[in-house]
């Protein structure tokens, strides 16, 4: 039995390497791919079913989510009795498709040599229009912003799901509840997208939190657990509780992109400076480091439940 079970965290964590690995090669289009697929199967059940009733709304869930679980689960356990070696290539490849993390980087690499051309650091103090320092002040907020949303939405909480649930269930429910609520759930007023956006939350309420508090303790851990208590404790919103936490630990502001307040708020979260261009390779630099402390808790969950049995 515990032979069992250090085989099985050690394949999980491998797969989770490999994918990662991998996804420096994926073709740009691939995992857009996917999505489009989805999507279309999505927008058929969104045809079929809503009539802005919340239990039409559950059903086309329920239809959009389990046929792809028990695929997923059906042909995980029959590569499993075949040899375990192909279910485990089933599992890296599936979170080859839905990971994403060198995009999310790439991104921010691409905004800092937009905003700095010529690779030279940016001399602030030389007088320039304000409307100007404005508009790059927010670009680079709205940059740093995406990226944390996404490290957390397309990878992190994946990856919990992931090691959680068996095969890659876990990374499939997650992805798909996220892509569901993303088109039925954001419509406040529509009691169809009822059950997406609640589905959504429940599947978000560990991983959430684990993400914020990763940032703590990889950046500033005062400042950050100030800002997720004081801007952020009663919210449910990802964006917020991330982005709170995030800045805190980088020690600059940046604002609730999901907020219809945020035109007149501001940049509200956080405390310190206003985000400058060095601030994306700083915000860079603590994903990396999430990143690996992430892998290194599920390394240490996976130790733990082994001495426990």
């Amino acid at each position: 039995m515990r032979h069992d079970l250090l085989f099985f965290f050690t394949m999980n964590i491998l797969s989770i390497l490999l994918a990662l690995l991998l996804e420096q090669r994926r073709p740009p289009t691939a995992q857009a791919e996917i999505r489009a697929y989805f999507e279309r199967w999505a927008a058929f059940l969104d045809d079929q079913f809503n009539s802005g009733e919340r239990h039409h709304g559950l059903l086309a869930w329920i239809l959009a989510v389990l046929p792809v679980l028990g695929v997923a689960l059906g042909l995980n356990a029959l590569l499993t009795h075949w040899t375990t070696g192909f279910s485990w290539l089933l599992n890296t490849l599936v979170l080859l498709l839905l990971l994403n993390f060198r995009t999310t980087l790439a991104d921010l690499t691409a905004l800092q040599q937009r905003l700095r051309p010529s690779g030279q650091e940016r001399n602030l103090a030389e007088p320039q229009r304000e409307d100007s320092l404005g508009e790059i002040t927010l670009a680079i907020a709205a940059g740093i912003e995406q990226a944390l949303i996404a490290i957390h939405t397309q990878l992190l909480a994946v990856l919990f799901w992931y090691f959680w649930l068996p095969g890659c269930s876990g990374a499939l429910l997650y992805w798909m509840a996220h892509q569901l609520n993303q088109r039925w759930g954001t419509q406040t007023d529509s009691n169809f997208g009822h059950f997406s956006r609640r589905a959504f939350e429940w599947l978000d309420w560990i991983p959430l939190r684990l993400t914020a508090l990763a940032f703590a303790i990889v950046g500033n851990f005062e400042d950050s657990l100030f800002c997720w208590r004081t801007q952020a404790s009663a919210s449910t919103s990802t964006q917020r509780i991330v982005l709170a936490s995030a800045a805190g630990a980088l020690g600059i502001r940046l604002g609730d992109a999901s907020s219809p307040q945020r035109v007149v708020d501001g940049l509200e979260l956080g405390v310190g400076e206003l985000p400058e261009i060095d601030h994306l390779r700083s915000a860079e630099g603590m994903i990396w480091r999430t990143v690996i402390l992430w892998l290194l808790l599920m390394s240490m969950l996976s130790v733990a439940a082994l001495v426990g049995h």
